[in-house]
């Protein structure tokens, strides 16, 4: 076969694969079953063709040409499917309950350091009044005893709930990438907290009989909050964990496993903090809210959490997919 011959049996080849590349430009999802195998075929050949043209000379004008066909249809053939909104349902249904499943024992872990620090911080208060400067400045103590606490002067707003949802978020996010310094960067922020943003402040308040108005404050979306912030732990735990204990597997596959699962419990923190903002902002903050119903919000939080986390995702929500992961709880 001539140059020519063959050049002419090709062409019309690579016009029919550019006519299915610009069908399915969208999603190949608007090929025929038919089309998709032509397509496979029309790629591989069009590959062989490539290597045909760089080694002859009077081909290698055809060569941009070909690699670019290539590419394209390189890119569409492997391109990810698009998430659909089934695949979003599947996420936070089924995936990140199961994950939080898989890995209670970090996010308790993370409760528990934190608790640590609560517990220190009060006893510390309790016996050494002294120190409570270390926990609440000195103004604002002065204004626990005029029986005014610092989340009085905030209003209940949506502004004020973007607000805290950003700080929430950052708080979590934090704790997770602290979790790189082999698990001990977020076991110290923990603890930090524990001591300084949770059981200190709240001595300090019980010490000047504004303890319960603090309590009255947190109790509407502490639930929700204190727990995402104890998963998002975890999950940087699962990390610095997996550097120091790769087990059977080579240190940076154990970390690259351990990574997908910490980032499917982090982005399924998010909602969770966008939810205890909305609470704090509307609820918390809100002087017109009763102890009765907000202590009424914090039950319903515990049971909603108790409820997703503890039994969503049981039964995945595609079928087939049930047996791959029978194993998973």
């Amino acid at each position: 076969m001539t140059a020519r011959q063959w050049l002419q049996e090709q062409e019309p080849k690579w016009e029919r694969l550019e006519a299915l590349l610009k069908r399915s430009s969208h999603s190949l999802s608007a090929l025929q079953p038919a089309e998709l195998r032509e397509l496979g075929l029309l790629y591989r050949g069009t590959v062989n063709d490539l290597s045909r043209v760089q080694s002859v000379p009077e081909f290698q004008h055809l060569e941009p040409y070909l690699n670019n066909l290539v590419q394209r249809c390189h890119g569409r053939v492997y391109e990810r499917p698009a998430a659909t909104w089934r695949d979003v349902a599947r996420f936070f249904l089924v995936d990140f309950p199961r994950c939080f499943r898989r890995h209670w024992q970090l996010i308790g872990l993370a409760f528990l350091v934190f608790a640590i620090g609560s517990v220190i911080a009060i006893a510390t208060v309790h016996y050494n009044p002294d120190t409570e400067t270390y926990f609440l400045p000195q103004g604002i103590i002065n204004q626990l005893d005029r029986g005014v606490l610092w989340t009085d002067a905030r209003q209940a707003a949506p502004s004020e709930s973007s607000f805290l949802m950003t700080n929430n978020i950052r708080v979590a996010i934090n704790a997770f990438a602290f979790g790189a310094l082999f698990g001990v960067g977020t076991l110290l922020l923990l603890f930090h907290n524990g001591l300084f943003a949770f059981g200190g402040p709240l001595q300090v308040c019980m010490e000047h009989g504004m303890g319960f108005r603090l309590i009255n404050f947190m109790v509407a979306h502490g639930v929700i909050e204190l727990t995402t912030i104890f998963i998002a732990g975890g999950a940087g735990m699962l990390i610095g964990f997996s550097i120091l204990f790769p087990g059977d597997l080579p240190r940076w596959e154990a970390v690259k496993q351990k990574s997908r699962e910490a980032l499917i419990l982090i982005m399924g923190c998010f909602p969770l903090l966008v939810l205890a903002g909305l609470i704090e902002g509307l609820v918390s903050l809100n002087q017109q809210v009763d102890t009765p119903t907000r202590l009424a919000v914090a039950v319903m939080s515990g049971i909603f959490l108790i409820a997703y986390l503890g039994f969503s995702g049981q039964k995945a929500i595609h079928p087939a997919t049930q047996a791959a992961t029978q194993n998973n709880p």
